[in-house]
């Protein structure tokens, strides 16, 4: 994870890495200001002091009073800010100087002729007198000045970072935090909660403003779109249980006739068969077969024979009481019904309903009328049956009902 670093540090850095720039810059420019307004000081004070010292010094030189030019030329050197002094004499070559240290290799700051005191002599020039600056002392001054410049510099740097500091912790630091904690504590249930931070009232709106307004439209369209996505899901979720649903349904269910299917049978007439046998229930069972259904097939077609399975599924469906009786459709042309807590006698009575009722009015199919019969074979169910014998029994006596000349009802009685 990347290492954290507050903000108003990196403001905080930039702008002494600025200032400290900025201060070697103006510092170097303020030194090579004030040292050449220091030399301008320096040669016109020099200007007033020498030709102030000239005539006592012309004076000297006239009278050849070397004890005085000395005099002169030390009382010259001890000035704070002269450093050398150099007088040559023209007559005589002779040379005068007083200072501390040896003779700068630089050319003297003030360079003035010394001319005779008679003014009738004017033209002679007695020497030239030469002075250089103190060098050290200057620089002393130099640094000085430059220092105070760079010290007043720091503390207006300073200061400005502190309130810097301050402003940022205060303006940004802390509302930044308060909403980072915030904002790790919301949870999907609490999207409602308000963003409230800790800060000053004012009149006017500033970026945190701004933040909390995003924050607070952002919340509103996060919770609007899980709403939105709840009932989504609500929808989706009830579309894929109707679509489960219908799955189901037609996993069971005979796509032709509508009846129940030979897995639906599997799965509940084992069921049934319990149910009765522990209520002390009767059980029966019709198997209706279509008499002649290959010929209605071979001569009018496959579309005929489906049109004539939907019509006898139908009319038996009508004389049935749904949902405790119900229907499979056990094979080809072969129909199965199921009669919970019904006995045989009652389940042969409803065998020939269901044959009247087939017999007694014609099929319609592609604009053909067929004549339908069926043959009904019944059973009801014993108490050592299992499924497999209950339904061998009722097609059993469909076999009967067959071989008796079809379109009539057969019952097993019990142990047959």
């Amino acid at each position: 994870m990347p290492r954290f670093r507050p903000i108003a540090s990196l403001l905080i850095s930039r702008i002494i890495m600025l200032a400290v720039a900025c201060m070697l810059l103006f510092g170097g420019a303020h030194a090579w200001w004030e040292n050449r307004k220091s030399m301008q000081e320096f040669r016109a004070t020099m200007h007033t002091l020498v030709s102030n010292s000239m005539i006592a010094l012309s004076g000297a030189l006239w009278d050849i009073d070397p004890a005085m030019v000395n005099e002169q030329l030390r009382w010259l050197s001890q000035l704070p800010s002269v450093g050398h002094v150099l007088l040559r004499v023209t007559a005589t070559g002779q040379v005068f100087e007083a200072g501390s240290g040896p003779l700068p290799d630089r050319a003297p700051a003030v360079s003035l002729p010394v001319m005779p005191p008679a003014t009738s002599q004017s033209h002679l020039q007695l020497g030239e007198l030469q002075v250089w600056e103190d060098g050290d002392h200057y620089l002393s001054v130099l640094r000085d000045s430059t220092l105070r410049v760079l010290l007043g510099y720091a503390v207006l740097t300073t200061l400005v970072c502190l309130m810097v500091a301050w402003v940022m912790r205060r303006e940004l630091r802390q509302p930044l935090h308060q909403i980072a904690r915030f904002a790790a504590s919301l949870k999907p249930n609490e999207l409602s909660r308000p963003l409230v931070l800790d800060r000053p009232q004012r009149d006017e709106v500033d970026e945190i403003d701004l933040v909390i307004q995003g924050f607070q439209q952002l919340q509103q369209d996060v919770r609007g779109y899980i709403e939105h996505l709840d009932l989504l899901v609500a929808q989706r979720t009830a579309q894929l249980e109707n679509l489960v649903e219908e799955v189901q349904r037609m996993s069971l269910t005979d796509a032709l006739t509508g009846c129940y299917n030979r897995r639906a049978m599997d799965e509940r007439l084992e069921a049934e068969i319990g149910r009765c046998r522990r209520q002390g229930l009767p059980l029966s069972v019709l198997f209706v077969d279509v008499d002649r259904f290959k010929y209605v097939n071979d001569t009018h077609g496959h579309a005929a024979g489906d049109a004539v399975l939907r019509e006898v599924a139908q009319r038996c469906g009508q004389n049935l009481h749904v949902p405790r009786d119900w229907m499979v459709r056990y094979g080809g042309e072969e129909f199965l019904i199921v009669l919970p807590e019904r006995p045989s006698h009652e389940a042969a009575q409803l065998g020939e309903r269901i044959g009247h009722a087939i017999r007694s009015q014609v099929v319609q199919a592609y604009g053909l009328e067929l004549k339908v019969t069926v043959s009904i074979g019944i059973a009801q169910l014993q108490p050592d049956d299992a499924q497999e014998d209950l339904l061998a029994r009722a097609d059993a006596r469909l076999y009967d009902a067959k071989r008796a000349g079809r379109d009539c009802v057969r019952v097993a009685h019990a142990h047959t």
